[in-house]
């Protein structure tokens, strides 16, 4: 596989936070300018027939939240508020010398009447949207841990266990159906090797494609440094180097790497190029 076009899409729990700068309208931006238009192409792209493998990664907090009926209750709101805007914006554009854009709000109100009739047309419900896609092998949606905890940073594995295990499940409750692949929070690994926070003693831990393997995806998303053994930053450079394991080689690169899960202390890579796009994040 030389290729694969990954799209990932996770925010924070916002809703019950108020709307506005970072409570539910920074969702509902997300779903207007991203979720909805992406679900609008690969649906017309189903209609005709098209094929479109793509890979797209919902999180478990954000699964959640639009699931959630009051993300709809706030993206009905949030639809009235922006046609609203479009009502009082010619008048307000004339008035201040700007009479050119005045087109560019009947532009934006064809879409808001467009990307609103689609929301209401699958009953204000995104996830059972992109589950019937899914379910019609029109794409693939893969998962992450439950919270976005930040794995490597977890001090008991119990905890990288738990987030695993509980963002498999939720994704399966969600989706219908188990995730093969796991798009790790912040992008971020550790591989097997000794652990010493903090000054302690210092133990060997297992590496994160280990967890991975053991809760059942077959594989996740890395940065490509950290899969091709960048030098280390921070808590967890200072505990290798406190049990006498050298850093390893610094190597240059970007880009997102796709990444065998397994529970052999080393693993195999395929590349994902430059592929991976951050939707709504």
């Amino acid at each position: 596989m030389d290729f694969v076009l990954a799209l990932h899409s996770h925010l924070p729990y916002v809703l019950n936070h108020g709307r506005w700068p970072h409570g539910s309208d920074w969702l509902c931006e997300a779903a207007l300018d991203t979720y909805l238009p992406l679900l609008e192409r690969l649906t017309e792209l189903a209609a005709e027939g098209t094929t479109a493998p793509v890979t797209i990664g919902f999180t478990p907090v954000l699964a959640n939240q639009l699931a959630s009926p009051a993300f709809a209750r706030e993206m009905d709101a949030f639809f009235a508020q922006r046609l609203t805007a479009c009502d009082e914006a010619a008048a307000s554009l004339a008035s201040g010398g700007d009479s050119a854009l005045v087109p560019l709000v009947e532009f934006w109100r064809a879409r808001l009447n467009r990307l609103q009739a689609l929301f209401r047309s699958i009953d204000r419900d995104l996830i059972s949207a992109f589950r019937r896609l899914e379910e019609q092998g029109r794409l693939e949606i893969i998962g992450s841990a439950a919270t976005h905890g930040y794995l490597p940073l977890l001090g008991r594995d119990e905890s990288i266990r738990l987030q695993l295990a509980v963002g498999r499940e939720e994704h399966r409750r969600l989706f219908g159906a188990t995730p093969a692949g796991c798009w790790l929070p912040e992008c971020a690994y550790r591989p097997r090797g000794r652990w010493a926070p903090l000054g302690g003693r210092g133990r060997t831990r297992p590496g994160t494609e280990e967890h991975l393997a053991d809760a059942g995806f077959r594989f996740f998303f890395t940065d490509a440094h950290l899969a091709h053994a960048g030098s280390p930053l921070g808590a967890y450079a200072k505990s290798r180097r406190s049990c006498g394991t050298p850093a390893p080689p610094r190597r240059s690169g970007a880009g997102t790497m796709a990444t065998r899960a397994t529970n052999r202390t080393s693993s195999s890579t395929r590349s994902a190029g430059r592929a991976a796009s951050s939707c709504g994040a």
